[in-house]
């Protein structure tokens, strides 16, 4: 493939590491398993599955101006791929995230005196909350969430981390209510993400996904399975997303469907024009062009 990653041959055994050395390696340590999307115990067929799944949907050559961040996403799919297809190099991957998630973390300084104990206590919650989600357990990190929610009412409890873990860690979360089917939750998070990532050189490769989970989430998700009005407003917050030309003609011939729906047909005639000057070859459209000349006599597109 064009994208494949030269991999170490020989992953390093826990015992050959040790202090400073052995934490550095094991924080840059990505879980693979969440990269292509499968539980640890799953079979080399099922790996095969999922990396051909997410190789077609993440292919640079499919995402347009989004290429660069596709390129990473992709390079990483194959990274995880190539290790964990092969037993030798699961294995030692295995040992090694295995004795990560159980090695103790460096002891914290001593706590300065007056140092406010809630504080402290807080800290150690979003950390627990952080760690639940970074080694797939996101029931147990929403649990934690939702606890804090209330415990800490009208706090900003995230910033007891750092800026680059703060979006991290809202990111993981925000995946976690997506796949519970709590959309709206969701959402939030992803907005936040969108505000707030740009001010991160280090995470805006988060950015590209999380409007791509946005408009899956407004288009596939909510505006199906509502009226027209609404799904007009969620249609309207994908455009606000700033995708590439060939979506959002996309958005606006569903725009145009939806006005067709409530008999604002100059409404939908016009969307229709949006969206052909944006994609004049945009399929699909030979049913809504049927329906509009029905109710505007002599339209030409």
């Amino acid at each position: 493939m064009k994208y494949l990653l030269s991999l170490p041959q020989h992953f390093p055994h826990p015992g050959e590491m040790c202090g400073a050395e052995n934490i550095r390696v094991f924080s840059k340590m990505i879980n693979y398993y969440n990269i292509l999307e499968i539980h640890h115990e799953v079979s080399t067929e099922e790996i095969k599955r999922s990396f051909r799944t997410l190789i077609k949907k993440y292919h640079p050559d499919i995402h347009g101006q989004n290429k660069s961040w596709a390129e990473s996403k992709t390079k990483t799919i194959i990274q995880a791929y190539k290790t964990l297809s092969n037993s030798t190099t699961r294995e030692q991957y295995d040992r090694l995230y295995k004795h990560r998630r159980h090695t103790p973390q460096p002891p914290k300084p001593p706590r300065k005196a007056g140092t406010n104990a809630k504080a402290d206590n807080l800290e150690a919650q979003v950390r627990i909350l952080f760690y639940n989600l970074l080694n797939g357990n996101p029931d147990k990190a929403i649990e934690n969430y939702e606890r804090l929610l209330k415990e800490a009412s009208g706090k900003d409890f995230f910033m007891h981390l750092n800026h680059r873990d703060n979006i991290d860690c809202k990111f993981l979360l925000a995946e976690a209510y997506e796949k519970l089917g709590k959309y709206d939750i969701s959402i939030e998070l992803y907005e936040y993400l969108l505000n707030k990532g740009n001010s991160a050189a280090h995470r805006k490769h988060l950015l590209e996904e999380t409007k791509e989970r946005m408009k899956n989430i407004y288009c596939r998700k909510l505006a199906r399975n509502t009226s027209p009005e609404l799904a007009l407003r969620y249609y309207e917050k994908v455009l606000k997303l700033n995708l590439y030309k060939n979506e959002n003609a996309f958005i606006y011939k569903k725009m145009s469907e939806c006005f067709l729906k409530l008999k604002e047909y100059e409404n939908a005639l016009q969307h229709l024009h949006k969206a052909l000057s944006l994609k004049p070859n945009l399929q699909g459209i030979n049913k809504l062009k049927a329906k509009l000349r029905e109710y505007i006599p002599n339209f030409t597109i």
